[in-house]
């Protein structure tokens, strides 16, 4: 049966979690940023910043919205459920990417400003 957009109290909307998708949605996206973005992000310094808050933004907003739908998915019967727990991993999987591409970035500048020093 498919899901059917009505007004918010009819009888006949069947029962949907958008939460679990939003989680879902963003954890796709940051993929998407990060599998195309990174190499052009090497050669360009705020290319690299803007790809590693993109990429902690969305997963934070998954593990968010991943935790809300897992919620109302028990409270309130929705459907869901391991959606949003695959939301919730992946965004703490971004998450992990995000910073340790900015310690990545911060040893490699570290570095430089050791070879300039001496």
């Amino acid at each position: 049966m498919s899901v059917t957009q009505t007004l918010p109290g009819s009888a006949t909307a069947e029962r949907d979690n958008r939460a679990a998708r939003v989680s879902a949605y963003a954890v796709a996206f940051a993929a998407f940023v990060g599998g195309g973005g990174y190499l052009p992000a090497a050669v360009f310094f705020p290319l690299t910043l803007t790809w590693m808050a993109v990429i902690f933004l969305c997963g934070i907003t998954a593990i968010v919205a991943g935790h809300v739908a897992r919620f109302r998915a028990k409270r309130h019967g929705l459907r869901g459920r391991w959606l949003a727990l695959a939301g919730i991993v992946g965004g703490w999987i971004c998450v992990l990417v995000a910073v340790l591409a900015l310690a990545a970035v911060v040893g490699v500048l570290g570095g430089l400003a050791v070879l300039i020093d001496s």
